[in-house]
């Protein structure tokens, strides 16, 4: 594998967010930096160097195109275990695609690898840890190390995966360990957005508090005991805690370290949350940039207009498809990362966005966003990616008292087709509108 696993290594400095209903406040930790997982037996467990494997151990890589493996690895993308739309498969579907891999329920299992696509990282190997857990299986363990290490302790690499015959995989579900809606809908837990603050900013299961995944890592290494009870300690330990990301693939670190420390913690999802809403109230009616074509380095103003859902009804109902013969806007585009993987689901928000806007109590122009509430909050934040398709900008359009949102972008200096996605937000339930807009930059 070019790019290394990872290690599990000492921590030092960290911010940490105390908890509360509202964006934590962050602390630096004061744990000893020389904390190792090797004087922690409870913690230590669950890893093994590449000198503590056994003959009778499977090693399963879960990293996607990953080009060496230990000799007589087995291989499954962590993405099999998903969906299209990014939602976890049936318990049927994943014991049938261990069974197909040559892995069975009693198997010494060993989880390696990493995610490609998205830089490399250990969150793949930490929810792969969680997913087995869930389905029941006793004996598994991640791998410390990079490919040099295997080398250094004996291990031949190969270029391809070792294939097995197919075996029977037989689950036992740990129910415990994934939230449900109804779960989190009920209250009575802790809930941890792990998400990054700009994500949870757009947007979040009410009372959460913000813990990102990031803060129990260090140089892609999970830190000491010490320092992540420290991260952790405004969490107490008489009530479930549910913690999530957009897909819950990064939360499994958050959830694994919890665990670990003694936690009744469960594994949920952004989106599953968001799918459980009722449909969002807007829909995107227009959008346009001026001017388009634009010089580079020249400011270009954005416009978008939202109506109300229900003002649109009869419009595009059979009886009411006279006015003009106007089409409904298609979102485009899907709820994923760019790299076409479930991990990054609805991952647009990487950079500084969205503020609270449209909540003076001035109503907007009915004519433009017809029945909305004159105190509904309406947040809307422009994402504009480069031709290559990395992101560009972002920024946050402000209301207009006609009810439009308007924002200014100044035109990247590298000619090319810039596309724009809207973020919206209302009353907690989000939606992207993926792709609406394309702006061309001329030298």
């Amino acid at each position: 594998m070019k790019k290394h696993l990872f290690g599990i290594t000492t921590a030092i400095f960290i911010q940490i967010l105390l908890l509360s209903p509202v964006m934590a406040a962050e602390e630096a930790p004061t744990g000893s930096d020389n904390a190792s997982w090797a004087e922690d037996p409870d913690i230590d467990s669950a890893f093994v160097s590449p000198a503590e494997i056994m003959p009778s151990d499977t090693v399963l890589d879960i990293s996607p195109n990953a080009t060496d493996y230990i000799d007589g690895a087995l291989s499954i993308n962590y993405e099999d275990f998903f969906d299209r739309g990014g939602g976890l498969k049936p318990v049927s579907d994943l014991a049938g695609r261990l069974g197909d891999a040559g892995i069975t329920s009693n198997d010494s299992l060993i989880i390696a690898g990493e995610c490609m696509p998205c830089g490399g990282g250990p969150a793949p190997a930490f929810f792969t840890y969680w997913l087995l857990k869930y389905l029941g299986h006793e004996d598994v363990r991640i791998l410390m190390g990079t490919a040099d290490d295997w080398k250094a302790s004996g291990f031949n690499l190969s270029h391809e995966p070792s294939i097995r015959a197919r075996a029977e995989y037989i689950p036992r579900i740990n129910a415990g360990l994934l939230a449900t809606y109804e779960f989190v809908a009920a209250g009575g837990s802790q809930i941890v957005d792990a998400r990054l603050p700009r994500d949870y900013e757009i947007g979040s299961i009410p009372g959460a508090v913000n813990i990102p995944y990031e803060y129990a890592l260090k140089n892609g290494s999970l830190r000491s005991r010490e320092q992540l009870q420290e991260i952790f300690s405004g969490l107490g330990k008489d009530r479930a805690v549910v913690v999530y990301t957009n897909v819950g693939i990064e939360a499994a670190i958050a959830w694994f370290a919890l665990e670990r420390l003694g936690y009744d913690a469960r594994l949920y999802s952004w989106r599953s949350w968001l799918e459980m809403q009722p449909q969002f109230g807007f829909e995107l009616a227009e959008i346009k940039a001026e001017p388009n074509p634009v010089r580079a380095g020249q400011p270009v103003y954005i416009t978008a207009i939202l109506r109300s859902a229900s003002a649109n009804s009869t419009r595009n109902s059979p009886e009411g498809n006279s006015s003009g013969g106007e089409d409904k806007l298609e979102v485009k585009g899907c709820a994923t990362c760019g790299f076409g993987s479930p991990q990054g689901f609805a991952d647009l928000n990487r950079k500084d966005g969205a503020v609270q806007i449209g909540s003076s109590g001035v109503a907007p122009s009915s004519s433009e966003i017809s029945g909305q509430r004159a105190d509904r909050i309406l947040r809307c934040t422009a994402v504009i990616n480069s031709p290559d398709g990395s992101e560009a900008a972002r920024m946050n359009l402000l209301e207009t008292t006609t009810g439009k949102y308007m924002g200014i972008w100044n035109a990247e200096k590298q000619p090319g087709i810039y596309t724009v996605s809207i973020v919206a937000t209302s009353d907690g339930n989000s939606e992207t509108f993926a792709d609406v807009l394309e702006i061309e930059v001329r030298a």
